[in-house]
């Protein structure tokens, strides 16, 4: 079981790697996030958009410390969870990173009309 709990280990520090990968090349969609004329309503989504920027690179190391803190004296895969839902947690906040990012491209499109 140690074995596999190992390889598990492995195979997990490398998907959040990549994960983090993803996120840096997050940072090219906020090279225009701002613009000059922007009412309350914009820039409440501007800080969303960021603070969902933050979260993609913050949450695949706490995924990768709380894997690491349950697979040392693991007894079943169920005490796994807790990683798992971090990693869920990261998708959602991609996924709602990149709709976010095409509202603000649409707000900004519709304004520029």
């Amino acid at each position: 079981m140690q074995w596999i709990a190992i390889f598990a280990a492995i195979g997990w520090t490398f998907l959040q790697v990549f994960i983090l990968f993803i996120a840096t090349q997050c940072v090219f969609a906020l090279v225009e996030l701002r613009s000059k004329t922007e009412n309350i309503y914009q820039k409440l989504l501007s800080q969303t958009i960021v603070l969902l920027f933050d979260s993609l690179f913050i949450l695949p190391l706490i995924s990768l410390g709380v894997f690491y803190y349950q697979v040392i004296n693991i007894i079943s895969w169920s005490e796994l969870l807790p990683a798992i839902w971090l990693f869920a947690m990261w998708c959602g906040s991609f996924v709602l990173f990149l709709i976010l990012l095409d509202v603000k491209s649409y707000i900004e499109g519709k304004k520029r009309k």
